[in-house]
């Protein structure tokens, strides 16, 4: 029975960590965008989308961080793993039309992205079948890859798409 308690326990840490992680991806799209570990420049030498393109391809980023604003707000529960499988799988998605909307256009931060968030599914199915403590750092580890990866891919994409709550802490005129 204290398996069960020290796994109750394990995914509350889980997702504490989880949430502190990529809410931190997810406030810096705007803050400070040179990271020690990004990798190449924000729009790796491509050129511009055209306006339309631009509305779409801002339109994609928003969804992406929404998708990932909303793996943010998962609270421990009994159904916490499912939450962050759906989470996950939905961040995906958005990042999948993202990826065929902008093309070339930040296609290594889109790549290391898609990858960590490989790795963090991996690691969510890990600890739903194993539930144990030894499954939690692969978690906490996964988690500090996905949030590198979305603060330099939202941080490429800021000059082109803003995060509209860049207007919490100034007047839009």
């Amino acid at each position: 029975m204290s398996r069960v308690t020290l796994s109750r326990r394990a995914c509350r840490a889980v997702l504490l960590s989880v949430l502190v992680l990529l809410a931190a991806a997810c406030g810096s799209s705007g803050g400070t965008g040179g990271s020690p570990a990004s990798s190449g420049s924000p729009a790796s030498g491509t050129a511009a989308p055209s306006a339309s393109d631009s509305a779409a391809l801002c339109s994609d980023v928003a969804a992406l961080r929404g998708s990932l604003q909303q793996l943010t707000s998962i609270r421990p529960s009994p159904s916490t793993v499912t939450e962050l499988r759906a989470a996950v799988q939905n961040v995906q998605a958005n990042l999948a039309s993202l990826s065929t909307a902008a093309g070339a256009l930040w296609s290594e931060q889109v790549g290391n992205l898609r990858s960590a968030l490989t790795t963090l599914q991996s690691a969510v199915s890990t600890l739903a079948t194993q539930r144990n403590a030894s499954s939690v750092p692969g978690v906490v580890t996964a988690i500090g890859g996905v949030s590198a990866a979305a603060r330099q891919l939202l941080a490429a994409a800021n000059p082109s798409c803003p995060s509209p709550s860049a207007s919490s802490g100034s007047s839009g005129s």
